[in-house]
């Protein structure tokens, strides 16, 4: 379920930074009204594009994270069974 919620998050960044991407686009790549300090404030596209692209970082380094402590576990598991094997053996 983890693993489920790191994709998930990764998931929902790449998608707002396809959706302020396309609605980049439709304006034209306009920075008008990006920071709409005269009149009513508004989402740009540009805001789901800084967002989408600063959300990737952290959720690949959480799914990176949850790997290494899988790899590890594993070979610490893989190690310790070895040993104790050849310990058992030589009584």
């Amino acid at each position: 379920m983890i693993y489920f919620t790191r994709f998930l998050l990764l998931l929902l960044a790449f998608t707002f930074t396809t959706a302020g991407l396309m609605g980049w686009q439709t304006l034209h790549f306009s920075f008008a009204a990006v920071w709409p300090l005269d009149g009513p404030l508004a989402l740009h596209p540009l805001h789901l594009l800084v967002l989408g692209l600063a959300m990737i970082p952290p959720a690949l380094w959480e799914i990176f994270v949850l790997e290494r402590l899988a790899h590890d576990r594993s070979a610490h598991d893989g190690a310790a069974k070895p040993a104790a094997a050849a310990s058992a053996h030589e009584r």
